[in-house]
């Protein structure tokens, strides 16, 4: 798969979007020169992020940029396959990869994240989960952020259980411009 990279209005739209808690990690897989992750940890110091990249000059040009930025204590650059990677400690993953991606990832996303764990996903649908909410982009060839919630989205929890990590969620997330996610599943924050 080419590397595309996340346009920089993009990348400020994500900023403002998420609300990470302190001490959050957040994974950034297929990081690419890792604009993102570099961007993430620049925008909420509280935060640890994980960049995954496969290509080795990609990872290798993530590090330096990560070292000049003065960051290596908060961005880890792991240069290896995302499929090989544990993602059970994250609480955000960010990923702009193709449909067809997200359909082989799902199964190791729905088994190592923790309920909870909150997964954006840029132009391209985890096929077969729900999104919470989506963001759409204006003047941008990158349009659509999904995104999703473990346990909710894929529709592994029972519907009380669903209420809790929502509220949890939406904490971590910027909620002007969402619609009433709770209704959507049923869960006992609806009523």
């Amino acid at each position: 798969m080419p590397w595309v990279p996340t346009r920089d209005e993009v990348i400020r739209s994500l900023v403002s979007i998420l609300r990470p808690k302190r001490g959050d990690i957040i994974y950034d897989i297929g990081c690419g020169d890792g604009r993102v992750a570099v961007a993430l940890a620049e925008a909420f110091p509280h935060i640890r992020v994980r960049c995954v990249e496969l290509r080795s000059d990609l990872a290798e040009r993530a590090r330096q940029v990560v070292r000049e930025r003065g960051l290596a204590d908060r961005v880890e650059v792991i240069e290896a396959d995302f499929f090989k990677i544990p993602l059970g400690d994250a609480d955000i993953v960010y990923m702009y990869l193709l449909t067809s991606v997200n359909q082989k990832l799902r199964p190791k996303l729905e088994s190592e994240l923790k309920p909870g764990a909150i997964v954006v996903s840029l132009d391209f649908p985890v096929p077969g989960w729900n999104p919470i909410t989506t963001y759409e982009l204006q003047r941008s060839w990158q349009r659509t952020f999904y995104i999703y919630v473990r346990g909710i989205s894929d529709q592994s929890l029972e519907p009380l259980d669903r209420g809790k990590l929502l509220h949890q969620a939406l904490e971590r997330i910027r909620k002007s411009g969402t619609r009433d996610v709770a209704q959507d599943y049923n869960t006992p924050d609806s009523r």
